[in-house]
């Protein structure tokens, strides 16, 4: 199987209730930057821009996330009547694109599309070569995402109690794949086990294709996986839905609840997207920017795609796309260093 384990050892006791306050506390703090962007005028720097923008993308061609950006694509070359560029760096969890970024020049010419994953792994790496916070600027946190646990027909769990209860009885043995170690799709699961008090086995994938085969083929128990990618396989019967593993139900599963419903609260799976760019760009290019980005996700033919996706458009400021990254920062660090979680590739 094409896949590493994961060796996680944990502290003696788990502080389940500390961490779904620290975790209920962010997201209230994220859901609300939808409420706090208004609209306000916005200082305009001349000639900018003058020229086509870039765009670095962490993933390949065709993957989900690049579908979201050629959206944003079509609404800044819209606004700015300049080409939107997209440059593919895939790889390194996010590292390459972020690094990348990190060392241009701060003139606001080169963006890079960002995702929890880039928040989780200064609490693993402390070798980095840029500081999210430093050598990258918030520009928005663009949009949130529905993400789902699904399961092979052949586990023996139903839905989230009855997986809970079965992890329980078999401790270690429940498989949940995800990309990478210390990524997001990874730290949820260990949030969740957290949060449940069981042990799950932690199998880790170079890509999200790959990891389905396994999940389809019944090889990897569960997956957690993004709503929109996973529906064609929960309708065909290939694969059942456990829970929501973000904080609010999907209009296009109602029927399915949350795992803040059926045994965690406060539990959110942190599926949003954000913009930045290099850090010390001048404030009035990042809000022009930020500006832009807010009419590119919400113009009528981006909030289609984002019901047909279940997805939650936001368009934050950077001001607050800033606070919401720096506390998930911290929090993953607790999370990290109260559970002795190593992640060893």
């Amino acid at each position: 199987m094409p896949a590493e384990k994961l060796r996680v050892q944990k502290s003696a006791s788990t502080k389940e209730k500390s961490i779904v306050r620290l975790f209920h506390h962010f997201y209230l703090t994220v859901c609300s930057v939808a409420a706090l962007a208004g609209g306000h005028a916005v200082a305009q720097t001349p000639n900018f821009p003058g020229k086509p923008i870039t765009m670095v993308m962490p993933y390949t061609p065709g993957s989900s996330s690049d579908n979201e950006a050629r959206i944003y694509q079509e609404g800044l070359q819209e606004h700015f009547k300049q080409q939107l560029l997209i440059d593919y760096k895939p790889g390194a969890s996010n590292m390459i694109a972020n690094s990348y970024v990190a060392k241009q020049k701060p003139d606001g010419y080169t963006l890079v599309y960002t995702v929890a994953t880039s928040a989780i792994l200064p609490a693993f790496k402390e070798d980095l070569n840029f500081d999210m916070l430093k050598d990258l600027a918030t520009v928005s946190l663009t949009t949130r995402r529905t993400f789902v646990l699904v399961a092979n027909p052949s586990l023996p769990a139903n839905n989230y109690a009855e997986y809970v209860a079965y992890a329980r009885a078999n401790p270690g043995k429940v498989t949940w794949s995800s990309v990478g170690p210390g990524g997001a799709l990874h730290m949820s699961g260990e949030w969740l086990a957290a949060g449940a008090g069981i042990k799950l086995l932690f199998v880790h994938y170079k890509g999200s294709a790959t990891a389905e085969l396994d999940l389809l083929a019944g090889r990897i128990d569960s997956s957690p996986k993004a709503l929109i990618s996973a529906l064609p396989i929960i309708k065909s019967g290939k694969a059942k839905v456990i829970a929501v593993i973000t904080g609010q139900r999907s209009p296009l599963l109602p029927d399915v609840r949350t795992v803040a419903e059926q045994g965690i609260p406060g539990y959110d799976y942190p599926g949003w997207v954000g913009i930045m760019t290099t850090g010390g760009t001048p404030a009035a290019i990042v809000n022009q920017l930020s500006a832009a980005f807010k009419a590119a996700i919400t113009a009528p033919r981006a909030m289609k795609s984002w019901e047909a996706q279940g997805t939650t458009p936001v368009g934050s400021t950077p001001e607050e796309f800033r606070k919401a990254l720096t506390a998930e920062m911290a929090m993953w660090k607790k999370l990290v260093r109260d559970n002795n979680i190593k992640a060893d590739e």
